[in-house]
């Protein structure tokens, strides 16, 4: 049986086996080096003596410096400018500072704990704890770029033995049935066309870039759905920052969900007279909703209901947490979403009520039915 933190294993045979990446095949596939011993303990001392020895080997045709890697790395990834931009931001503030006159092939996996360490307790940059979910993107930025290095050198980097810290999500709490209609009740279609933004997210589940970027023609009012092909972000170019209408998170992003017909109704008086490629929450063609603008719009909201303060996600949330609670099948909440999988959905997105917890309780009581 496996001990959790180490790849040691207990033999059939009775001995203990202890495996590590020692380096890696042409095809870019890993070449583990094994040990043996007779207790877990002899097994991994031997280890991480071979660790140490595989460590102090020649280390192959790779001479990059972890600053010259993610030159080299940036330039051969093929991402949206938004991720590009977060990439550049974690490597100028965060790895190069530390890491960047590092060499890479002798980054061990050690080092790059104690990197992470250090970043979790004073990495923000005034000084401050940065969460876990940053430390552990920023591993995983640094072990991509690694392992591609790995695969074009075929060398050795203890490195890449790192497990990554886990990062706790945050909790977010569902807007209540009775929050949700006090905002409905607030909301107005002929007032202005910011509000349709948040009928269009708690119908649907779009997230806020989504809901920045959508048009007018982006609503079949015949088919009752709601298509979603793009978003909007701030992103940094240079010296300055730009608003870019780009692609939605992932592919499975791109998706056309179906609307309640109350939804259409209220949607149909809110974009009465725009054109048909205007930006729903600007009512121009030119220039969509800064996806910041409309938070602090939400939050505006928010204050005329004497609603706790939320983020705009929480809508998203709520959106899946109540379609879950009214039957719909996982598969077709997780596809609504845009996620790739259901288990993204479960685990992130599913907050079950109270409320509903105590009425599914009930179906399974026997005492009433006994003889």
């Amino acid at each position: 049986m496996a001990n959790t933190g180490d790849n040691i294993y207990r033999r059939k045979d009775k001995r203990w086996e202890g495996r590590f990446i020692s380096g890696r095949k042409p095809d870019g596939r890993a070449k583990y080096t094994y040990v043996y011993g007779k207790t877990r303990t002899e097994t991994k001392e031997k280890l991480e003596k071979r660790k140490f020895l595989v460590a102090a080997q020649p280390t192959g045709s790779c001479r990059m410096t972890v600053k010259e890697l993610f030159s080299w790395y940036l330039a051969r990834i093929n991402v949206k400018p938004s991720t590009r931009s977060r990439y550049k931001f974690q490597i100028e503030n965060h790895i190069l500072p530390h890491l960047g006159s590092v060499s890479v092939a002798s980054l061990t996996a050690n080092q790059l704990l104690d990197f992470l360490n250090q970043q979790r307790e004073s990495g923000r940059l005034d000084g401050g704890r940065l969460s876990d979910k940053s430390v552990r993107d920023i591993g995983v930025l640094i072990k991509a770029a690694l392992r591609a290095a790995v695969t074009e050198y075929h060398f050795y980097c203890d490195a890449l033995n790192i497990k990554l810290p886990k990062a706790k999500q945050r909790e977010i709490e569902p807007f209540t049935g009775t929050e949700l209609q006090i905002i409905a009740k607030m909301l107005t279609p002929a007032a202005n066309y910011k509000d349709a933004g948040i009928i269009l997210s708690a119908n649907c589940g779009a997230r806020l870039g989504e809901v920045c970027a959508a048009k007018v023609s982006d609503i079949d009012f015949v088919n009752g759905t709601f298509r979603i092909e793009r978003a909007v972000q701030r992103i940094k170019q240079g010296e300055k920052t730009q608003l870019v209408v780009q692609t939605p998170k992932s592919e499975s992003s791109v998706r056309t969900v179906p609307l309640p017909a109350d939804a259409l109704e209220y949607l149909q008086k809110a974009v009465a007279g725009l054109p048909q490629d205007a930006y729903i929450l600007t009512g121009r063609t030119d220039k969509p909703m800064e996806p910041r603008t409309y938070q602090y719009y939400f939050e505006s909201v928010l204050r005329r209901c004497c609603i706790r303060k939320r983020s705009y996600h929480t809508l998203r949330h709520t959106y899946a947490t109540r379609c879950i609670e009214k039957g719909i099948d996982i598969k077709s909440v997780s596809e609504m979403l845009g996620h790739s999988d259901i288990t993204t959905t479960l685990r992130l997105y599913v907050h079950p009520s109270m409320d509903s917890k105590k009425q599914a309780i009930q179906k399974i009581s026997f005492l009433s039915g006994a003889a």
